[in-house]
């Protein structure tokens, strides 16, 4: 017992500082490329989350919003960096999701923003904390955020991507009364309907092979609850993800092909939540480093 202990507590893995770098510049990007370039909403209908406490129909003025996106490229540079997190990433962590809260404050609710709006705000709580555990004047002045602080951000963003995963896993179970797996099949149903998002959205025939999908599924109940259980594992078990970095990269992969599955046969594209995964998760520049190392270490044992 007290050696599953050991390996399945939660370890803060002493990533390297160019590591870290590649983490927030990939994570500057993507929080770019998921920020809007323009608000189309002047109200808010039906109020979601921050949309209940604040009036946010102020981001639908387009004299508004552009010098606001642009005051956040440059913030996510110096996020990028490690200059000033309070600030920079701040502002981008408050900008997504109050443009993500009016979004979903029209009348129908979208997943795109949330898990990332969610990583942004714990990676600025873990900011806000060294700087109160330290004493630190941090919000009042541009510094290069240190090591540690910098380990302790990535970490926190690690923790609600694995927390966003397991509620998303319960969240089956619970609404489905405990039968997700036994009701999978019926998964058939809700393939049609999205095919048929798609191609009225676009007007573009979808591919032979996809359009049979929903009636295998239908038709083979054991193979479908096979083929789609391993996802939900997956989910719940995400928290494995935070023992370290070889978990972290299998859960990773894992997951990623989870979405990519979801992507080719469902038509559901969790952009954000594939390039999170990918840059906390996998850490592919430290995979090819790994592979690399082992690769070169090898050589030399054949030439020795």
């Amino acid at each position: 017992m007290i050696r599953w202990r050991q390996y399945l507590r939660e370890v803060t893995v002493d990533h390297a500082w160019w590591e870290m770098l590649l983490m927030r510049t990939l994570g500057a990007w993507l929080m770019w490329h998921m920020l809007p370039a323009t608000i189309p909403f002047t109200t808010q209908p039906l109020p979601n989350g921050l949309a209940h406490l604040v009036d946010l129909t102020w981001l639908g003025r387009p004299e508004v919003f552009a010098p606001l996106r642009s005051l956040a490229a440059v913030a996510l540079m110096l996020y990028a960096m490690g200059i000033a997190p309070l600030l920079s990433l701040g502002l981008v962590a408050a900008l997504l999701t109050s443009a993500g809260a009016l979004e979903n404050s029209q009348g129908a609710i979208g997943h795109h923003l949330q898990l990332l709006c969610l990583v942004a705000i714990a990676q600025w709580l873990a900011y806000a904390a060294d700087a109160v555990r330290n004493g630190r004047s941090a919000p009042l002045r541009l510094a290069w955020a240190p090591t540690d602080t910098q380990r302790h951000a990535v970490q926190a963003a690690k923790l609600m991507l694995a927390a966003g995963y397991v509620a998303s896993g319960w969240t089956k179970l619970i609404a489905s009364g405990g039968r997700w797996v036994a009701e999978l099949p019926d998964i058939s149903l809700q393939l049609v309907k999205a095919q048929a998002n798609v191609h009225y959205d676009f007007l573009t025939p979808l591919p032979a092979w996809l359009g049979q999908v929903p009636r295998l599924l239908a038709e083979h109940p054991n193979l479908t609850r096979l083929a789609f259980t391993p996802g939900l594992l997956l989910e719940l078990g995400a928290v494995l993800a935070l023992t370290g970095r070889r978990a972290a990269c299998l859960i990773g992969l894992g997951l990623l092909a989870m979405h990519l599955v979801a992507r080719e046969v469902m038509e559901l594209s969790f952009f954000a939540h594939e390039w999170m995964l990918i840059i906390f998760f996998i850490n592919v520049p430290w995979l090819v480093c790994r592979t690399l190392r082992r690769w070169r270490g090898a050589q030399d044992q054949a030439v020795g």
